[in-house]
């Protein structure tokens, strides 16, 4: 089986074309980020709302999960095929990889 080949997704422009405005789900999460700098969505249940911006590279972003504020963080992010992984603390803390909700015929 070959090897799953993640690529850096280096600007703004090819992160909302990715991922903005789409539903991104993973082990009890699903969230959408928007291209108006807004973050919204559920983790564990728990209500989340945030902003994010990209700056030098790196996907920031700030958010409350259900009313706590949790700490700015700046994540590398990578593509493969539908699935996004995001590493914080600027590729130096732990990976998460969620996958782009797919539209499911009627």
């Amino acid at each position: 089986m070959k090897d799953v080949a993640w690529r850096r997704v280096t600007s703004r422009k090819e992160f909302v074309e990715a991922y903005a405005d789409k539903v991104l789900v993973g082990e009890d999460l699903r969230f959408t980020i928007h291209s108006t700098g807004n973050i919204s969505g559920h983790v564990d249940g728990l209500e989340l709302i945030g902003e994010w911006y990209w700056e030098d590279g790196y996907f920031c972003r700030t958010a409350t999960l259900n009313g706590e504020a949790l700490e700015l963080d700046c994540e590398i992010i990578e593509g493969c095929g539908n699935q996004m992984r995001y590493t914080r603390e600027k590729g130096h803390g732990a990976s998460s990889v969620v996958s782009l909700e797919q539209d499911l015929p009627e």
